[in-house]
């Protein structure tokens, strides 16, 4: 049975790291920044850019612009476009097969999915902060943890402003781990054995 994991995140809480580990184990395909990759390749786009709006929003127009008739074909921002490209990428790679999808709204582009498991993955502040700091030594505890709380702070609105609901909200996913608590092993484990048992679940 196929089984579909998209992962939500708070950024230094092991997205990257718990989505690629868990695919591993269950010998599925594996989606992050891959998929910047895969807009890129299309040609419209480059890849520069891509990675620097990658879960951003694009704000430079000006919100006054939306109520002209030209707005739609001449005005629209260049993430609205990566946007839609990008989700009609994931819904492709999902009606393929099994696979983990890291962030990019893939719970809500994938909503209507029968076999999608949501997951939202969050942290202790300064465990996150260390994890990232551990990652670049060359920034200092306090600059990383205005960066965590930033990138954070952009997610919350790339995932609003695309739909309409909010980052992070319990109702929204299937499971909610707090990696300070369950260690990024454990959080695979817990993440292995609910696709496991949801697939014996739905054969029964």
């Amino acid at each position: 049975m196929d089984s579909i994991i998209t992962i939500g995140r708070e950024f230094g809480s092991g997205g990257h790291e718990i989505g690629l580990r868990l695919a591993e184990a269950l010998g599925i395909p594996f989606y992050d920044k891959l998929l910047v990759s895969m807009v890129a390749e299309e040609g419209e786009f480059a890849q520069k850019y891509l990675e620097e709006m990658d879960e951003k929003v694009d704000m430079h127009i000006a919100p006054f612009l939306a109520t002209r008739s030209n707005y739609a074909i001449y005005q629209q921002p260049m993430s609205d476009k990566v946007f839609f490209r990008q989700a009609e990428i994931i819904r492709k790679l999902a009606a393929e097969g099994s696979c983990v999808i890291v962030g990019r709204c893939a719970d809500y582009i994938l909503e209507k999915n029968l076999h999608l498991i949501r997951v939202f993955l969050y942290g202790d502040l300064k465990d996150r902060v260390a994890r990232k700091e551990g990652m670049n030594l060359e920034i200092s505890e306090s600059d990383m943890t205005k960066h965590v709380l930033a990138t954070d702070r952009k997610r919350s609105r790339y995932y609003r402003h695309y739909t309409g609901q909010v980052w992070g909200k319990k109702e929204y996913y299937d499971i909610c781990l707090n990696t300070s608590v369950t260690g990024l092993e454990g959080a695979v484990e817990i993440l292995k054995t609910m696709v496991q048992k949801r697939a014996e679940i739905k054969e029964a």
